[in-house]
């Protein structure tokens, strides 16, 4: 085998992330028609080639009975040209794959690797420009190639907080700050951003201020 060239871009995978995307109301995406109605999206598989999107999904009848009890499911091939408004694509510019886990009235459900934190801010951008509405719906560490996404999730509206308090705890989530033990502390933390701990704390705790609000009124719209 000869030297990877210039192209190639092997490497670890060191962030997991999942966004909540609401698509334009102008694209041509294939999960458009899924929108609306009573059919549900139980799997979706997708592969950009070239300037075309190919679809594959498995929808079943609202009404009917779950798939996995009686297998009885369509299978939907779909593929439309890769215009300016697809999501998708800004993903492969920023070399991630997306895999779209749910669509569900209007808004898609995405998870992805990064290889590194810096290429977040710039993801989250692109994407924004493309969408109507784009929320963080979880940010990890991958470690040790454990990719652990479950458990209990909080949504961050990408617009309730600022692109240096973004930047801040994207950057400590990656460093393992939130991790048990700590793997970076918040002086460190501080110089790797160039500004000063005070700053540093102030930034993280809006974020956090920001989702325990939300996480209390998620549960409290809940136990209603």
């Amino acid at each position: 085998m000869g030297d990877a060239t210039p192209e190639s871009r092997d490497g670890n995978r060191d962030l997991y992330v999942a966004f909540e995307v609401k698509p334009v109301l102008d694209s041509d995406c294939p999960l458009d028609e899924f929108d609306e109605g009573d059919d549900d999206v139980v799997d979706i598989r997708q592969q950009l080639l070239h300037d075309r999107c190919q679809t594959e999904l498995t929808v079943q009848s609202g009404d009917a009975p779950a798939a996995s009890d009686c297998g009885e499911a369509n299978v939907v091939y779909s593929a439309s040209h890769i215009d300016e408004a697809c999501f998708c694509a800004v993903f492969a510019e920023f070399d991630c794959l997306p895999k779209i886990v749910d669509v569900n009235d209007g808004v898609v459900y995405v998870e992805t690797y990064l290889p590194d934190r810096e290429r977040l801010t710039g993801l989250v951008e692109a994407l924004k420009a493309v969408t109507d509405e784009l929320n963080l719906l979880q940010l990890k560490r991958v470690d040790t190639g454990n990719a652990d996404t479950t458990g209990q999730t909080v949504t961050l509206a990408l617009d309730e907080i600022t692109e240096k308090q973004r930047e801040a705890v994207t950057k400590a989530v990656a460093s393992g700050y939130y991790s048990t033990p700590r793997e970076t502390s918040l002086e460190e933390l501080a110089d790797d951003l160039g500004v000063s701990k005070s700053a540093c704390s102030q930034r993280l705790n809006a974020v956090e201020s920001t989702l325990a609000v939300r996480a209390f009124a998620d549960t409290t719209t809940t136990t209603q």
